[in-house]
């Protein structure tokens, strides 16, 4: 069961006035139309595909690649204080 939408979509006022020849698209950075009209396959942006990799060799590595600082471990002797950095830091 395949369902289609042959509705064509309204246009809003401010897209029916604009230059289109000075609007940029952010997919595929060509200029004439907006991202949402491009007919190029979506482009996620660099931090996207950076995350993705990391976490991708994570699984297959089986370890974590992201270092902590845990300086503050050592800059006090009282417990508590340390725990209760540690809280605001995860809030």
């Amino acid at each position: 069961f395949v369902k289609t939408d042959n509705k064509r979509v309204e246009k809003k006022d401010d897209e029916k006035k604009r230059d289109m020849s000075r609007v940029k698209c952010y997919n595929c950075k060509k200029e004439g139309h907006f991202a949402k009209d491009c007919k190029k396959a979506n482009v996620k942006d660099y931090e996207y595909y950076k995350t993705k990799m990391l976490l991708t060799k994570k699984d297959k590595d089986e370890q974590v690649l992201l270092a902590e600082d845990q300086v503050w471990m050592e800059s006090s002797s009282d417990s508590n204080q340390e725990l209760n950095a540690n809280m605001v830091f995860m809030a």
